[in-house]
């Protein structure tokens, strides 16, 4: 049980990455987030999906994990926090494969619901992710980093607009499980590094955005807002979960969000 603390959450956190993401290694996924969460009482566990599975071989590995929670620490539930495609993953699990009745709740962080522009950017206008492109990312991933699920070009095309409107009719939200979205958007100009010319595809095809998922992709259940749009911040779609690689919102406190995410959940009873 996790100790007193405005992050002591009724059930177990779950944190699912999303694609190309890896929970532990020299830039870990999650950032200090993790550290932050359970010094503030919350018990934490991380998924560890493959970073270039398929929606599908993602929600299987959550199934995995949620089922050694509930075996190892007693409960019935878990609370889902996602972040990118890992949003995805989760519901998948929830709707598909019956997880409804194993998940209290289900916070989604910049997670493409509808999809993002720059799959069909990439796939089809520019065709930087193509079938051999995809090949040799599964090479390197099951070779080096020993994921077998690993397949990156069916993980992009489930990221397509059009995909994910099919996806939405395929898993409809299950009435037993709370959920909630944020996001976070950058602004164009200077300082956005390599994330300036995302950010300008995706605008002209989606408006607002955080250089991966548009604003209004991201919307799904109680939807929280923009982040730090009251500090008028430019928070990247890395910055949001601590990912401190290619920094843009310089002054953003990602651990601080989170704990502030969780203290909510905890305080309605999750």
């Amino acid at each position: 049980m996790a100790a007193a603390g405005i992050c002591a959450t009724k059930y177990p956190l779950l944190l699912v990455h999303g694609i190309a993401g890896r929970d532990e290694g020299i830039f870990p996924y999650w950032g200090g987030i993790p550290l932050r969460l359970r010094a503030e009482g919350a018990s934490v566990y991380l998924a560890g999906q493959g970073g270039f599975a398929t929606v599908e071989e993602g929600a299987r590995r959550i199934e995995e994990k949620v089922e050694k929670i509930r075996l190892t620490g007693g409960v019935d539930k878990v609370n889902i926090v996602a972040h990118s495609m890992g949003g995805l993953d989760a519901r998948y699990y929830i709707s598909s494969l019956g997880g409804g009745d194993r998940v209290a709740s289900l916070l989604t962080f910049s997670t493409p619901h509808r999809g993002s522009a720059l799959a069909d950017y990439f796939l089809d206008e520019l065709p930087l992710v193509n079938r051999r492109v995809g090949a040799l990312i599964d090479l390197l991933s099951q070779g080096l980093l020993k994921e077998r699920d690993s397949d990156a070009y069916a993980a992009m095309l489930e990221l397509r607009p059009s995909a994910c409107a099919v996806f939405n009719e395929a898993n409809p939200d299950n009435a037993r499980v709370f959920y909630r979205s944020y996001a976070s958007r950058i602004e164009g100009g200077r300082g956005l590094g390599p994330y300036a010319l995302l950010q300008k595809i995706i605008y002209r095809r989606e408006g607002d955005n955080d250089g991966f998922v548009s604003v209004d992709s991201t919307r799904w259940g109680d939807f929280r807002g923009v982040v730090g749009t009251d500090k008028g911040l430019s928070i990247s779609h890395n910055d949001i979960h601590d990912l401190r690689i290619f920094p843009v919102a310089r002054g953003f406190d990602a651990p601080s969000l989170f704990a502030s995410a969780i203290a909510e959940l905890a305080s309605m009873g999750f």
